[in-house]
This record gives structure tokens, sequence and C-alpha cells, in this order.
């Protein structure tokens, strides 16, 4: 009977210590950077007039480990009419694996500057393009919140609820 308390009450401890263990916003930013730098590609949502939802797959740029990401696209799409009518924006990456994933909730920049395009220019989008002058625009992505699930450095949501871990900027 002492034995199954003691088995009890290790792991009562065990698990109460793994379920308060901490992860700071940096370390969370460093693990986001490392997901969305692998992911091949991204999930934006934009919102469009009537207040609905458009999601499509996107190549994204990310510039540095503070979350810096530009995407390009046609001056004249849809997307960019949603962005001047509502700058909010959800944007989505997921590891190659699926182990992992982070989710970007902000606003949406358009960065029509052609010094801006040259300098934060992603090489694999010049195919598509024949004119950087005139024939896309950035999008620059501002995060509001960053949520993320990392199985495979055991960072899960809530257990009850299923909320990630989640950062405001």
């Amino acid at each position: 009977m002492l034995q199954k308390k003691i088995l009890f009450f290790s792991f009562f401890f065990i698990s109460f210590n793994l379920l308060s263990q901490t992860i700071s916003s940096q370390e969370i930013k460093n693990l986001a950077f490392e997901i969305i730098k692998s992911s091949k590609n991204s999930v934006l949502v934009t919102i469009d007039s009537l207040g609905k939802p458009t999601s499509r797959i996107m190549d994204h740029h990310i510039i540095s480990k503070e979350l810096n990401i530009y995407l390009v696209t046609n001056p004249l799409s849809r997307k960019v009419n949603h962005l001047r009518f509502n700058s909010s924006i959800s944007i989505n990456f997921q590891s190659q694996d699926g182990k992992n994933y982070v989710s970007i909730n902000g606003i949406g920049i358009l960065i029509d500057d052609l010094n801006l395009k040259t300098k934060y220019w992603k090489n694999e989008w010049t195919p598509y393009y024949n004119n950087i002058e005139t024939d896309c625009i950035l999008i620059q992505i501002v995060p509001d919140t960053l949520e993320l699930v990392s199985l495979s450095n055991n960072i899960t949501g809530d257990p009850k609820t299923w909320q990630p871990k989640t950062i405001t900027f």
C-alpha cells in the first residue's frame, strides 16, 4: 500500500512539474522562426468586403528571428483588395513532418516601393513577375499574436482546451 502511495505521489509530482514548465517568449519566437523557415508554403487568410475569410497557399520569405515575414503577389489580386479594405490577416505554417505549426494573427501591409521590393525580394519569385516595379506588390506581415505547437519539442496546447502556447507582440 505504501508503495502505491509513493508511486501515486511521484506520478502527481512529475505530472505537475511537466505541466507547470514554462517556455519564454523568446524561445517560442526562436522555435517559430525555425518552423517557418523550414515550411515550404504558408496559408494566408484575409477578410473580404462581406467579412468572410478567404485562404490561399503562399510562398513566404522570412527575413529574421524577429519574424519579419514578406509575401509577394499580383497587385490586382483579390488579397490586395481584401487588405485595402481590411488589413487583418492570419498566416499559418506547418513543418514538413506535420508535427509542428505556427499561426500568426496580425495585419498585412501593402508595400509598392521598388527599393523595399528589391531589398526583401526572394529569388524564387522572379520567374512569376516580369517587371518587379509594376507586376508585383509586397505584403509585410506584422504580428499581433503568435500560436505555436511543437510536438517535436514536446510543446503542446493546454490539455483541456488545446489552446496553443501564445505570445503577444
